[in-house]
């Protein structure tokens, strides 16, 4: 697929664990704190050092910390993670997604003097923001960013769109231009409808519209029922046109093991059961191989992405073809060109 020395990007989760309790999030069950098989694990400055070696480090091009299950303001070495990229790539753009919930005042001025782009995931004002970030408080996130601004860092706020803040979307942008944040994006990404739990797995709300409110129910599916490859919509699709090759990328996960994409790397050996994620992880494990960067070098973890690659050729999931690269990077012919999905 590629070599470790074409590598320009890195996606890199440094914590699985999470302030908030988002009702579409992986690491819960519609905010019912269920955990479907994932590890919760911080990524240390000495992993990190292992994993990314300073020669490494300085042929990159972007860092994204991100993650598939946590969030960075739960690491409590994570100003030491991004001074350690920074200081042996001063030029290196970094970008980072953070519910915004967490840490002090000293935190967030030392991301800023890092040279840091915040993107603030804001889906709301003080009185929506919680229905879907669970646990933050708004007015701590205002302040966080505001800190973060003050001292001169690049914030962007993301707001992702819901029947429930579409009212305060034109607000929230004037409101980010006065706080100073440089862009204020919308994302529209297929989260829309969710019936919204306690711990207690009590229904509180509903966010759009569904029909699943059954909380033992929808539970006991998770836990009992199969889903097959048959259960996944089939696409006519000719071409898969791979992000993270395109882009010489690569994820690694909190617990250092090394994937393609966030789209492969949500802990194929442990996670997802009853859902989606299920097949797609499923058809992972039988190619993966080697792929810890705490136990052995990058070069090595990467070795088996060529697998990847020898699947895109296959004519349906049975045969091989995967799940996950079809769904996130497959493309159609149309009109002579090629349509991204």
């Amino acid at each position: 697929m590629y070599q470790l020395e074409d590598i320009r990007h890195v996606h890199l989760e440094i914590s699985s664990r999470c302030n908030a309790s988002c009702p579409l999030c992986p690491r819960n069950l519609h905010g019912y704190p269920y955990n479907d098989g994932y590890v919760e694990k911080d990524l240390t400055l000495q992993e990190v050092k292992k994993i990314f070696p300073i020669k490494f480090v300085k042929q990159l091009n972007n860092l994204l910390i991100n993650g598939n299950f946590g969030d960075i303001v739960m690491n409590p070495e994570s100003v030491d993670i991004i001074k350690y990229f920074r200081t042996h790539n001063p030029n290196l753009l970094i970008d980072i997604s953070t519910n915004g919930g967490a840490r002090n005042k000293q935190f967030w001025k030392d991301l800023a003097a890092l040279k840091c782009t915040v993107w603030f995931c804001i889906d709301g004002l003080e009185d929506t923001n919680h229905l879907y970030r669970q646990n933050v408080v708004w007015k701590t996130v205002i302040d966080n960013a505001k800190h973060f601004i003050q001292h001169s860092g690049v914030a962007i706020w993301q707001m992702i769109d819901f029947d429930f803040n579409q009212h305060q979307q034109q607000f929230a942008q004037d409101l980010a231009k006065i706080l100073g944040f440089s862009k204020f994006r919308i994302m529209n990404e297929g989260r829309q409808n969710t019936p919204v739990f306690n711990k207690q797995g009590q229904l509180t709300y509903v966010i759009g519209n569904t029909d699943q409110v059954d909380f033992k129910k929808i539970i006991w599916l998770r836990q009992n029922a199969d889903v097959l490859y048959e259960d996944i919509e089939p696409r006519s699709i000719n071409v898969i046109n791979c992000y993270a090759k395109k882009n010489s990328s690569i994820f690694v996960s909190s617990t250092g093991d090394v994937y393609p994409c966030c789209h492969t790397g949500m802990q194929p050996d442990k996670y997802g059961h009853g859902d989606y994620m299920q097949v797609v992880n499923s058809q992972l494990k039988k190619i993966i191989k080697a792929n810890n960067a705490i136990d052995q070098s990058l070069e090595k973890c990467i070795q088996w992405f060529d697998q990847v690659e020898k699947t895109w050729t296959n004519n349906d999931f049975n045969s091989g073809r995967l799940v996950v690269c079809q769904d996130k990077c497959g493309t159609i012919w149309r009109n002579n060109t090629h349509i991204d999905l």
